[in-house]
């Protein structure tokens, strides 16, 4: 009997040592593939959640599958990591030293090296953007790709507002434009972005829903609801207070003044706090100019940055959050984690009808849903919950099992998996 055909990337061991006889051969299982991804990256880890949030967020789920994670960046925007390398809970988190635009070509080399040097099984840029989008298109010709989108980059999005030059806007529209044409596979932070792949040119089977999430780690911190310590603000009025968690980039500040007016017609001692602050401080000015022609300038607290570490403590002592969006192309392209981040909290929390905020929340059931501009909307979904605290204590415990039951990241891996099966298999 002649024996069936080996399995490619088996093993054989001869059976019997007598030339006449036939050879039995008996095929062992090919050993399992290595599962190891590097992401790659365009800017420092600290200073944008895409990284710090997204990037980080994923690689930590995928470890507790069994894969290996690595994570290399170009820190353009924070020089005091150029060249660094440290260990971010198991995954290596490496900085190119060549970190400015006029010396792109090292920082993408030493990024190439060093992915060639490690072999991973794929790479997974974050951004088709700049230094890492660049390094991976040298890289496809060796490695699986995959891409991902979690912001609308080109012209219409932050092309748009980001003050750069008009070389790198043409460089940043055509590399996000030509990305989900070549890439092996497509991971998208919204349903808008999804959309554009599509319209793009990746084929539907390559594009893959993935929106952001919180880790399991985070969502605990959140969910204990703690009492202040020294290093968290107090507050010593009982006064009703209404959080904003921001970084002044979605809204215009000075529509924050006619909801604040509105809801101090019911509560004349409504406070808003706001926990954040924006890059130049420009957003505050313009907010506290408005506030004080409007005559709330005393109705607002500015805590600036905090520890996100101090955002249970914060929350605890204030009564209803508001997240307020714009319509812009860039606001319906987002993914937001501060909405994850509240609604975990337990706080209730009175959003904006944009985007992937009408994902996140479910009106009436895990809070309040209004139409983007509508201030009087905002402040009268404000209201209801100061004067119903039982309501808002409902609203808040939907919002916290709705991101444990679909918004962590062990439970949106699965989605980042299938699509790095699939980009293995196209690079097939």
């Amino acid at each position: 009997l002649r024996a069936p055909p080996l399995p490619l990337g088996s093993s054989a061991v001869t059976i019997g040592h007598m030339p006449a006889r036939p050879v039995t051969t008996i095929a062992t299982p090919a050993p399992a593939a290595p599962r190891s991804v590097l992401m790659l990256g365009t800017f420092g880890v600290r200073s944008k959640g895409t990284l710090s949030a997204r990037a980080l967020g994923i690689g930590h789920a995928l470890r507790a599958h069994g894969w290996h994670v690595a994570l290399t960046t170009t820190p353009w925007d924070d020089p005091r990591d150029a060249g660094r390398v440290w260990d971010e809970r198991g995954i290596r988190v490496s900085n190119t030293r060549a970190r400015r635009p006029s010396t792109a070509p090292l920082a993408i080399a030493e990024m190439v090296a060093g992915a060639l040097t490690a072999q991973p099984s794929l790479i997974h840029v974050f951004k088709p953007k700049g230094f890492g989008d660049l390094a991976s298109r040298l890289l496809r010709h060796r490695l699986p790709v995959v891409v991902d989108m979690d912001d609308w980059e080109g012209d219409g999005g932050w092309n748009d507002v980001s003050g750069y030059g008009h070389l790198e806007r043409r460089l940043f529209d055509w590399q996000e434009r030509s990305a989900p044409r070549w890439a092996p596979a497509v991971t998208t932070a919204s349903r808008l972005l999804q959309q554009r792949a599509l319209a793009l040119g990746a084929p539907a089977d390559r594009v893959f829903y993935v929106p952001n999430g919180l880790s399991r780690r985070r969502f605990s911190e959140l969910t204990i609801r703690s009492v202040p310590d020294s290093g968290t603000p107090s507050f010593h009025d009982p006064a009703p207070r209404i959080l904003l968690y921001t970084r002044f980039v979605e809204f215009a500040p000075e529509s924050l003044v006619p909801m604040l007016t509105a809801v101090r017609r019911s509560f004349p001692e409504a406070r808003l706090v706001i926990a954040g602050r924006s890059a130049d401080g420009a957003a505050e000015e313009r907010l506290l100019q408005a506030a004080r022609a409007g005559g709330v300038s005393d109705a607002i607290k500015l805590l600036g940055w905090i520890d996100p570490a101090a955002l249970p403590a914060i929350s605890v002592n204030c009564d209803v959050a508001v997240h307020p969006f714009d319509d812009t192309l860039i606001n319906h392209a987002k993914s937001s984690v501060k909405l994850l981040e509240l609604m975990a909290a337990g706080i209730p929390v009175v959003t904006t009808a944009v985007g992937e905020n009408t994902s996140f929340i479910e009106d009436g059931q895990s809070g309040f849903l209004v139409p983007p501009g509508d201030q009087a909307a905002l402040a009268d979904a404000v209201s209801r919950l100061l004067a119903n605290p039982l309501l808002g204590r409902r609203l808040a415990a939907q919002a916290r099992a709705r991101v444990e039951q679909r918004f962590l990241w062990d439970v949106i891996a699965p989605s980042v998996l299938e699509a790095y099966a699939r980009a293995v298999e196209e690079r097939r």
